[in-house]
């Protein structure tokens, strides 16, 4: 017989695992859109630290690539990527439809 606790840990973790991650792992890799001469670089957790808020987008620059688009300030918005490959193909788009 599993407890009324046991069920709320099953629960709990079973929850967590199904959630998206709200904010990208150490390794990632991302760029500061807000920067025209910004390039991709695979991120620490001490670039990620200062990370205010981020969302999850699946469309970012018309690509159908899942990012995080994570505020740090004013000045800096991070948008980054698993691989990076994919952090290239967003950057390339991004300055090819850019002004």
């Amino acid at each position: 017989m599993i407890s009324q606790i046991g069920l709320s840990v099953i629960f709990l973790t079973a929850s967590a695992a199904a959630a998206p991650e709200r904010t990208p792992q150490p390794g990632s890799y991302g760029f500061n859109w807000l920067d025209e001469s910004s390039h991709c670089k695979k991120l620490s957790a001490k670039d990620l630290a200062p990370v205010k808020s981020c969302t999850i987008t699946n469309n970012a620059f018309g690509l159908e690539l899942k990012s995080h688009v994570c505020k740090v300030n004013s000045h800096i918005e991070l948008m980054v990527y698993k691989t990076a490959a994919q952090c290239k193909e967003a950057l390339e788009t991004m300055h090819a439809n850019g002004p």
